[in-house]
C-alpha cells in the first residue's frame, strides 16, 4: 500500500540502503500500484517467483535485513528458512489484536513451536494489543519492536494547515469514511447510523464515503452521503481540507492507518472500540469519541455529539489528533526496523561469547 512507500525511501535516503520489495499482485483488495522514481528501490511481482526460484532469489541478494508480512504465504517459508540458517535477521510484521481466544491460543502454540524458531527472528508491532500478540507467539521482549503502521505524515501534515486556515473561518461539517465498502468495515452499521442521525437532524453534518468493494450499491442515492472512488493519498489528503471528522465504524481492524493518516491531517476521530490504533490515537472527549462496534444507537449518538460541538471545541479537538499523531511518522517506523540490526549484532555477539573458553 501507499503508506509503505515513505519506509522504503527513508532505508535509501537516510540508511544509504537498496530496497527490494516482493510483493502481491494478483487477488489483491484494492486496486493500488506502486509509482516509485526513487532509485535502489526495485518491486518484483510475487506471481513470478515460485518457492525454489525466491530461495534462488534470496541466495543471489545476500541481504542483511528482511521484513515479512506474516506467515500466511506458504511460499516465502522456505526462502526465510534460507536466511535465517544463514544468520540474517528476519523482521515479522505483526498487527494482530490478542483476544484470548480459543482460536488465537491454539494458533499461539502452532506459531511459536513450529514457525517461530524456523522462520523469525523479531516480531514488529504497532501498538500494546499487537505488543501482547508477539509475546503469546513466544517473541522475548527483546525480539520485539514497536512503531509498524504509519501514515505518510509528509503528505497528510499538509492538510493540516486548514485548521489554521480555512477552518478557522468555518469548520466543515462533513463526516469522512476511507475504505472498503464491507459489512467488515462496518459500512451497514454507518448507513445506518448516518440515517438515523440525519432523521433527527435533517440539516446535520454530511457523509462522504471514498472506496470500493461490494456495498457500494447500497450506499448509492442515500440523502446526504457522496461517494467517492478508491483515490491515492495526495488525494485524500487535499480532501481532508474540507472534512469535519473521520469514522472508522470497523467490525475489526487490527491497527488502521486511515486513523493515523487523517489524526496527521487534523481530523476528530470516532473509531470503533475494534479499532486497533485507537488507544494511541484517540481519547474520548479530547479528539474524539469510542463507540461499539456494530450499534447503530452509539454511532448516531456519538455523531450528533461531535456534530454538535461549536467550531472552537472542533478546532480544539482536532488539534488535540494531530498531538496524538505525531508520535509517530516513516521516520521513526524506519529508525525502529533498522534498530534491528544492532540489536542482532549484540545478540551474536553475546552468543559468541557465551561459547568462548575463558
Amino acid at each position: 500500500m501507499g503508506y509503505n512507500i515513505p519506509i522504503f525511501e527513508q532505508l535509501v535516503k537516510r540508511y544509504g540502503a537498496t530496497v527490494d520489495v516482493v510483493h502481491w499482485d494478483q487477488n489483491k483488495k484494492t486496486p493500488y500500484v506502486p509509482n516509485v522514481t526513487t532509485q535502489n528501490i526495485r518491486f518484483h511481482q510475487r506471481s513470478k517467483f515460485t518457492p525454489q526460484s525466491l530461495c534462488n532469489f534470496v541466495s543471489d541478494l545476500k541481504p542483511n535485513l528482511v521484513y515479512t508480512s506474516g506467515w500466511q504465504d506458504k511460499g516465502y517459508r522456505p526462502a526465510l528458512q534460507q536466511l535465517k540458517r544463514a544468520g540474517v535477521p528476519i523482521v515479522m510484521g505483526l498487527d494482530t489484536q490478542w483476544n484470548n481466544s480459543l482460536r488465537q491460543r491454539l494458533g499461539a502454540k502452532l506459531i511459536k513451536h513450529a514457525y517461530k524458531k524456523r522462520y523469525f527472528s523479531y516480531a514488529w508491532v504497532p501498538g500494546p494489543l499487537q505488543y501482547e500478540c508477539a509475546a503469546r507467539l513466544g517473541f522475548e521482549h527483546d525480539e520485539i519492536i514497536t512503531h509498524l503502521l504509519t501514515g505518510n505524515t509528509n503528505i497528510f501534515s499538509e492538510a493540516a494547515s486548514a485548521l489554521e486556515q480555512e477552518k478557522t473561518q468555518q469548520y466543515p461539517k462533513q463526516f469522512l469514511y476511507v475504505g472498503r465498502l464491507t459489512e467488515s468495515k462496518g459500512i451497514d452499521t454507518l448507513i445506518d447510523a448516518f440515517k438515523r442521525y440525519r432523521h433527527a437532524n435533517p440539516k446535520g453534518w454530511g457523509l462522504t464515503c471514498v472506496g470500493n468493494g461490494p456495498l457500494e450499491s447500497v450506499l448509492q442515492h442515500q440523502v446526504g452521503i457522496t461517494i467517492k472512488p478508491f483515490a491515492e493519498q495526495a488525494s485524500l489528503a487535499t480532501l481532508a481540507r474540507q472534512m469535519g471528522a473521520l469514522i472508522l465504524p470497523s467490525r475489526y481492524e487490527p491497527w488502521g492507518v486511515v486513523a493515523h493518516e487523517f489524526a496527521t491531517a487534523g481530523l476528530p476521530l470516532l473509531l470503533s472500540n475494534k479499532v486497533g490504533a485507537r488507544q494511541q490515537l484517540l481519547i474520548d472527549g479530547l479528539n474524539g469519541y469510542t463507540f461499539a462496534a456494530g450499534s447503530v444507537n452509539d454511532l448516531a449518538f456519538k455523531m450528533n455529539q461531535l456534530a454538535s460541538k461549536p467550531d472552537d471545541d472542533l478546532l480544539a479537538m482536532a488539534k488535540a489528533s494531530l498531538k496524538l499523531a505525531s508520535a509517530l511518522s516513516p521516520v521513526i517506523a524506519t529508525a525502529s526496523f533498522v534498530s534491528v540490526l544492532e540489536r542482532h549484532q549484540l545478540v551474536v555477539t553475546n552468543n559468541i561469547s557465551k561459547n568462548v573458553p575463558h
